[in-house]
């Protein structure tokens, strides 16, 4: 074999591996360890593809195209002439859209994005003279339990936008849509362990409210209707805290028509990590 010239050095092909190998030991581990993670995947998607996979018990699908989409079920609680309700939504961990346009004569729609269909929460109704009580709970939610082992990673629920509303919303962990301006509320609570809260009230045309709104680790939006009669409280821990619209009085804000012998909207809002920013659209 002839040797190739390498400066003033001839060595061998067998002699450059060793040396190549002998000055560069952790870019050889790094190769070695790449080539095991693009087999393993390899082999992964090809399993995954062919459904060879086990199912779930009672589940018969493919891990892998259960995982890239997630089928919709939907629940529809009727108002049946209710004239006030109190809706409850306990969430432990996941994505939650709460808004209003829930189908003509629906007092309620829940539609659940899940990987199986046991993820379904549980919904409950009761009907006490005119007042209309739904709560929908996360499946294995007791107390205080947040993080329940099955989570749906999305809720999209729907209201009525007439009957007179308590409205009382708790999710562990995840980001939160809350667009409420179509909502005739008197009440709402709203808590939240970690994530974004964004709430719009931004159109809201509803009687007069009192909310409270507590978030632990996470942004909080807040939108409040320009025209209207609204003071925002805040306490908060670490993080910004920005108004836009509004008159603000240290950690206080008010609409620009603000006038307390009128029905007032009042809005606590309890912070302890992150930025909160208050707007009047």
């Amino acid at each position: 074999m002839k040797p190739e010239v390498t400066g003033d050095v001839y060595l061998t092909r067998g002699q450059r591996f060793l040396a190549w190998s002998k000055i560069n030991p952790a870019r050889l581990v790094m190769w070695l360890v790449a080539i095991t993670i693009v087999s393993f995947a390899l082999g992964f998607l090809i399993l995954a593809l062919s459904g060879g996979f086990p199912p779930a018990a009672g589940e018969p699908f493919s891990l892998f195209r259960n995982s890239g989409i997630h089928a919709p079920g939907s629940t529809v609680i009727m108002s049946d002439g209710a004239g006030r309700g109190d809706v409850t939504v306990t969430l432990g961990a996941g994505k939650l859209d709460l808004l209003g346009g829930a189908p003509a004569g629906a007092f309620m729609e829940a539609t659940v994005f899940s990987k199986a269909p046991e993820w379904q929460p549980d919904i409950t109704r009761n009907l006490n003279g005119s007042s209309l009580h739904v709560a929908i709970t996360e499946k294995g939610h007791t107390a205080k339990e947040w993080f329940a082992v099955d989570s749906p990673n999305h809720w999209e629920i729907r209201l009525d936008d007439t009957i007179p509303l308590d409205l009382d919303v708790n999710v562990g962990a995840g980001d939160s849509r809350l667009n409420l301006g179509t909502l005739n509320l008197t009440t709402l609570s709203v808590n939240n362990g970690a994530g974004d809260i964004r709430i719009d009230l931004g159109s809201y045309h509803g009687s007069r409210f009192d909310a409270e709104i507590v978030n632990g680790v996470g942004d909080v939006t807040l939108l409040v209707p320009r025209y209207s009669n609204t003071r925002i409280e805040i306490s908060r821990g670490v993080g910004d805290l920005t108004g836009s619209g509004l008159i603000r009085e240290n950690d206080s804000f008010t609409t620009a028509g603000y006038t307390p012998a009128l029905p007032l909207n009042t809005i606590r809002v309890k912070q302890g990590v992150g930025s909160i920013l208050v707007e009047a659209v």
